[in-house]
C-alpha cells in the first residue's frame, strides 16, 4: 500500500498566492497573525521565515519593500510579529528562534481580523508604529523647512533662492551640491509615495532652472 507523501512546506509556500480580499484598511498587526494562523492551520510550524514569507505572499501590497516590490519588508514584519503581536498585544508567544503560536487573546482578534477580511465587519484604520527609514526621515524634515511651509500655504512667490538651498542642505554657492541634494530628495519622495513633496521639489526645479544666478 503506498503511503502519500506530505509536500514540503516552502512548495506550499511557493505556491500561495495574493488574498483577494480588500486588506488594504488593515493594520499590519492583524495580517501577520492572520499569516501565522494561515500555516498554524496547515500543520507548518510558524517559523520567523515561514512568517515573513507567507504575510508577503498574501498581503504584497503591505509588506514589500520601499523602491522593490518583489522583496518583502522582513523588518517591518519583524515589528509586527514581535514587537507588537508578541510583546506589546500578546496575542503571540515565541520568539524569532524559535516559532510563534498564537495565544487565546489572539484567537479573538484573529476571528475579528477574519471577519474583517470577509467584509463582514468594517475595519477601521489605526495608526501602525512603523521602523524608522532613511527615506522617510529626510522627507519629514524637508517639509520642516520655511520653502515648503511657504509652498503649501499658497506663498510661492515669497521663498527666497536662501530658503531653497537650506531646504536642499547646501550653501547658496553651492549649486551643484543642491541639484544632487534635490535629485536625491527625488528619489526619496518617489520611493515613499510622497506626492506633496514630489510637487514641492518640482516647483523647487523649475525655480532653480529658471534662476540663472541659483
Amino acid at each position: 500500500m503506498k503511503t502519500s507523501v506530505r509536500e514540503k512546506d516552502e512548495d506550499v509556500i511557493r505556491g500561495i498566492t495574493e488574498c483577494q480580499r480588500d486588506y488594504s484598511s488593515l493594520d499590519k498587526d492583524r495580517l501577520v497573525l492572520f499569516a501565522v494562523n494561515f500555516l498554524e492551520s496547515r500543520k507548518m510550524e510558524p517559523t520567523f521565515d515561514k512568517v515573513v514569507a507567507v504575510t508577503f505572499r498574501l498581503f504584497p501590497k503591505k509588506f514589500s519593500l520601499i523602491g522593490f516590490p518583489e522583496y518583502p519588508d522582513g523588518r517591518t514584519i519583524y515589528y509586527c510579529a514581535y514587537n507588537h503581536c508578541t510583546l506589546t498585544k500578546k496575542w503571540l508567544f515565541g520568539n524569532v528562534q524559535s516559532a510563534f503560536k498564537i495565544t487565546e487573546r489572539g484567537r479573538y482578534f484573529l476571528d475579528e481580523t477574519k471577519k474583517m477580511l470577509e467584509g463582514k465587519i468594517k475595519s477601521t484604520r489605526t495608526h501602525e508604529i512603523v521602523p524608522r527609514r532613511k527615506e522617510a526621515t529626510f522627507i519629514t524634515e524637508l517639509k520642516k523647512t520655511n520653502a515648503f511651509g511657504k509652498y503649501t500655504s499658497d506663498r510661492k512667490e515669497e521663498i527666497t533662492k536662501f530658503e531653497i538651498y537650506e531646504a536642499l542642505k547646501a550653501q547658496p554657492n553651492k549649486k551643484e551640491l543642491a541639484l544632487a541634494h534635490l535629485e536625491r530628495y527625488f528619489d526619496y519622495a518617489n520611493r515613499i509615495s510622497d506626492f506633496q513633496a514630489i510637487k514641492f521639489l518640482e516647483f523647487v526645479q523649475i525655480k532653480m532652472g529658471g534662476d540663472k544666478n541659483a
